[in-house]
């Protein structure tokens, strides 16, 4: 690298204090130039957590695509939907269908890459979160986790250290109802999978609830539910993801995120004459 930096610190730092001041000039210069290669340079730590993010994120929709056996032709078109959300330019579709292909291949690993992003992302709760979020609606979009795809985002869940209350409250917030093996259904009801033996979800009434969406019941008071709007505004603030290491491309689907919670809270204050 051209030191650039060292040599206009140099430059500044003579016609202020002669040739000290130089030679301090050039050390700050230097020390400049590498802060911002590290910061901002294709090996810096916010870069490194998007490649890994954008990485962990394809292997695991081909994972979870082939978790009960065989791709079917919907679960293409949901990660090409996927794809188009996130405006991908030509080279990088190639590059997530090249992950999402190598995540479908029976006995391929995921792990490693998962646990490379979580370590990448230690710091940062919210953007693993947005990562379980965006796989929990790519499994749900056909109105069902299968035993197989739950067993998969278990595993994704634990790698990052969501733990598994937070991760089924999510599901929920999705308008699943969770039942363990051999238990009664999270809000009373019952499912049936043709593997039996599993816990899983079912789909609630499609009808989008506010309340599920902000994760609080309608007993709960104005203080409450508001504080629970709040945090999720906070978790999903699509500069606020930004600035941890959320790639580029999925910043619009951070701001549908929002647009969503918003639109919750908005409902809830029209209903309850806030």
């Amino acid at each position: 690298m051209f030191p650039v930096g060292a040599i206009i610190g140099a430059a500044l730092g003579f016609k202020a204090g002669g040739f000290l001041g130089a030679a301090l000039g050039w050390w700050l210069g230097t020390r400049a130039q590498n802060w911002l290669a590290d910061e901002f340079g294709s090996g810096s730590p916010k870069t490194r957590i998007q490649n890994a993010y954008f990485n962990a994120l394809f292997l695991s929709l081909g994972k979870l695509a082939k978790a009960d056996g065989r791709v079917s032709e919907e679960e293409i078109v949901r990660v090409r939907r996927i794809m188009q959300r996130m405006n991908l330019s030509e080279q990088q579709k190639k590059q997530a269908i090249k992950l999402f292909n190598q995540g479908k291949q029976a006995g391929f690993d995921i792990r490693p890459a998962v646990a490379e992003f979580a370590r990448l992302a230690a710091r940062s709760f919210s953007l693993k979160q947005m990562f379980v979020e965006m796989l929990l609606d790519a499994a749900a979009a056909d109105g069902q986790i299968k035993p197989q795809e739950w067993q998969v985002l278990l595993m994704v869940a634990e790698l990052l250290g969501i733990p598994r209350p937070i991760f089924i409250m999510l599901a929920q917030m999705r308008g699943f109802a969770y039942q363990s093996a051999g238990g009664s259904a999270g809000q009373g009801r019952s499912y049936h999978y043709q593997q039996g033996g599993h816990g899983g979800f079912r789909p609630q009434p499609p009808r989008e609830d506010p309340y599920r969406v902000l994760g609080v019941s309608r007993e709960d008071s104005r203080a409450t539910i508001r504080k629970a709007y709040k945090k999720l505004m906070s978790q999903h603030h699509p500069d606020k993801l930004m600035s941890k290491g959320l790639p580029p491309e999925m910043v619009e689907i951070a701001k549908e995120k929002t647009q969503k919670i918003t639109a919750a809270w908005e409902q809830i204050e029209k209903e309850r004459g806030w």
